[in-house]
């Protein structure tokens, strides 16, 4: 069973229960953390992650000029890469964006050994 510790994401903080104590969470509620943390690490920046972790949305896309298009596509890819090498992650799907001048939304759903996650995962990417 995949755990994490319990995230409050709208303060950035770890949850605590009712003795001030943290605590862990299991299946997609764990994977969903995961993914968020994943996905706003820098690949190859921190010395405590191995190479698989982390993304390389920012190294890639930040500043760069390129069609809308193409960074819907670049992003996806990036996405998907940083994602699946979590073995309990089985797919990515219904990847929708939503561009601005600064950055880029996304929202996808996963699918995980434990079946299909009903949240929509959201994620916002500077260009």
């Amino acid at each position: 069973m995949f755990r994490e510790y319990a995230y409050d994401f709208e303060n950035r903080c770890l949850k605590l229960d009712s003795s001030g104590k943290t605590y862990l969470v299991e299946g997609n509620e764990a994977i969903r953390i995961w993914i968020y943390f994943a996905l706003g690490t820098a690949r190859y920046r921190y010395t405590a992650y191995d190479a698989a972790y982390g993304s390389e949305i920012e190294a890639q896309l930040l500043g760069q000029s390129m069609g809308d298009e193409i960074v819907q596509m670049e992003l996806e890819r990036y996405i998907t890469e940083t994602l699946m090498c979590n073995p309990y992650i089985e797919s990515l799907s219904n990847f929708e964006f939503s561009l601005q001048r600064d950055k880029v939304s996304v929202s996808f759903n996963c699918t995980t050994i434990y079946g299909p996650d009903q949240n929509s995962y959201q994620f916002d990417a500077p260009i």
